[in-house]
């Protein structure tokens, strides 16, 4: 047996692993993110209404950056988180517009982005002034639209581009104004309406981005929602009182899914580029339910 392991050569000592090159290394990274945008297109395509999760680009970073300047306009003011929220209701006309553009409608840009930014506004000042913004918004819309029509040679139906108009600018700026409404009424009651919605966004968008469903990510954050509504319940500010606050909890839990299914029927398709209407979608159903309910409640 000694003579068999004399006679076998040694074994040559394994050379280490050489490593790729860095541009392979960035060329492979940007190859998975390339196929992820792909697969993440691939999911949404057939569905008319999905939560979308955005995972491209810092979105972690722009988050905590959009909490921190909220927080910023509530010690500002009840007027500051109005005009916050109106502002960015106006860019999610605009950005809907456009979309709606590259779809082949013709909603009008500047009267969408401008009906938002006036409901929003008005709902910072005052509860009657939405309806009235309201209306002027749907009257500038057929101006806009009769006008349109009446300047382009090609056939076009001006209720279709006043229709368009209002489904880009209506809905994101209602939203605002009610946030408005709500700090208006009960500046405790804006706090917990900004706080309970981050709760739920960081659950849904940690979860939700890397599940294998549509129901993993809302679940999560309304665990989240639950856990910050026992916080703000022990602080014992109106309208947080317990039973109160339990039922407030409720209400985020069913309307931030409900208001980002609301922002995929509002697009011309779920994936369709709208940051912005994205960045306040938990609240498009939540905030007119929420104000309500803190008006009956403080």
């Amino acid at each position: 047996m000694a003579k068999h392991t004399a006679g076998r050569a040694p074994k040559k000592a394994s050379a280490p692993a050489k490593r790729k090159p860095v541009w392979k290394e960035v060329e492979e990274r940007e190859a998975k993110r390339v196929s992820n945008r792909l697969r993440e297109r691939r999911k949404y395509k057939r569905r008319r209404l999905a939560v979308v999760y955005d995972v491209s680009g810092p979105r972690v970073r722009l988050g905590c950056a959009w909490f921190a300047v909220t927080v910023l306009a509530l010690v500002a003011g009840r007027l500051a988180v109005g005009v916050l929220y109106s502002a960015v209701a106006a860019f999610a006309a605009l950005q809907t517009a456009l979309a709606w553009r590259k779809a082949g409608a013709r909603p009008h840009r500047l009267a969408a982005g401008a009906g938002a930014l006036a409901i929003g506004l008005a709902g910072a000042i005052s509860t009657p002034f939405v309806g009235l913004a309201i209306l002027g918004f749907v009257g500038a819309a057929l101006f806009f639209a009769y006008s349109v029509a009446a300047t382009t040679r090609r056939p076009v139906n001006p209720i279709d581009i006043a229709a368009f108009t209002i489904r880009c600018g209506l809905f994101s700026g209602f939203a605002a104004a009610c946030v408005g409404i709500t700090a208006r009424h009960s500046l405790t009651g804006a706090v917990g309406l900004i706080v309970i919605v981050a709760a739920y966004e960081i659950g849904d968008y940690l979860v939700g981005s890397g599940a294998s469903n549509p129901y993993e990510g809302p679940i999560a954050g309304a665990a989240a929602i639950v856990v910050v509504t026992f916080a703000i319940t022990a602080i014992g500010l109106k309208p947080f009182v317990f039973p109160g606050s339990f039922a407030l909890a409720a209400l985020a839990a069913v309307a931030c899914p409900a208001g980002q299914l609301a922002a995929s029927f509002i697009l011309p398709k779920v994936d369709a580029p709208a940051s912005a209407l994205r960045r306040i979608d938990s609240v498009l159903v939540l905030a007119p339910a929420w104000a309500l309910a803190v008006a009956r409640l403080v």
